[in-house]
């Protein structure tokens, strides 16, 4: 019945967003804020799943990310409008092209080059952690880890284009052996936990405030292994669009919306 209800959810948001994208012409058109509010639009990717955007169960959408996206647009009297696309890759593709003008996803500050993608101020404090499933419902196949030093030689699983790549890496570096890294495209860390929790891959790496909100989901699992240490993430816009830039971080500061652990 989870799977059915992710791949409703997919099916819908994918037909939404490709009749909410914008059209060819105004894609090739990158923009700064003062042709945001000439237009009157905001035009933002954003991801699907229980803190970036979904549907309740009274079909009225909500989560962290929209919602405080949704607030700065009606606070400066622009209409949202909203391309949902999971794959990170996909979206960061959409910014550099022009087709949005801004990625309400939390990513790690350390991620982009300036010169291309710029991160606005913090949005979210969060960390990436390992699922895998409990030691006694474990089988030979996937050994439980209880030390990142056990992640030598495993296959870890991520959503295409995840932040959590270079984090890996980096680990690599710091347990001198090899990681497998398996990127799995268009599955979200929920999709992930889902698959880990039935058995279908072993191990996954995902962040935490996706596994708060559905471990409840999957007492078979285990989230006890982090990968990092707590990260500030934030949104990302376009280095050629400093004006934009300049008014989200100005709003962020004066809400104080960076929160721990959406």
């Amino acid at each position: 019945m989870r799977y059915r209800k992710y791949l409703i959810i997919g099916i819908i948001i994918a037909v939404a967003s490709v009749l909410m994208r914008p059209s060819k012409e105004s894609a090739n058109n990158r923009r700064d804020y003062a042709d945001i509010q000439s237009e009157g639009v905001l035009r933002v990717a954003i991801g699907y799943g229980p803190t970036s955007l979904h549907v309740n169960d009274e079909g009225d959408m909500e989560g962290f990310h929209y919602q405080l996206i949704k607030q700065f647009a009606e606070e400066h009297g622009l209409t949202l409008e909203l391309i949902p696309e999971m794959d990170l890759q996909k979206q960061d593709k959409l910014l550099r092209d022009g087709a949005c003008d801004l990625i309400a996803s939390g990513r790690p500050l350390t991620l982009y080059d300036d010169s291309v993608l710029r991160h606005t101020h913090p949005v979210t404090v969060d960390r990436q952690i390992i699922i895998q499933r409990k030691e006694e419902v474990n089988d030979t196949l996937c050994p439980h880890l209880k030390s990142q030093i056990d992640l030598a030689g495993r296959e870890l699983c991520i959503p295409q284009g995840s932040p959590a790549k270079q984090r890996i890496h980096h680990l690599m570096e710091e347990i001198g052996d090899s990681i497998h890294i398996k990127e799995i495209p268009q599955y979200g860390s929920e999709q992930l936990m889902a698959l880990v929790a039935h058995g279908d891959i072993c191990y996954a790496v995902c962040e935490e405030h996706v596994v708060n909100a559905h471990i409840h989901q999957y007492p078979q699992l285990d989230t006890s292994l982090p990968v990092s240490l707590n990260q500030f993430y934030s949104w990302i816009v376009s280095a050629q669009s400093p004006a934009l830039l300049d008014s989200l971080n100005a709003w962020i500061m004066r809400h104080g919306e960076t929160k721990g652990n959406r």
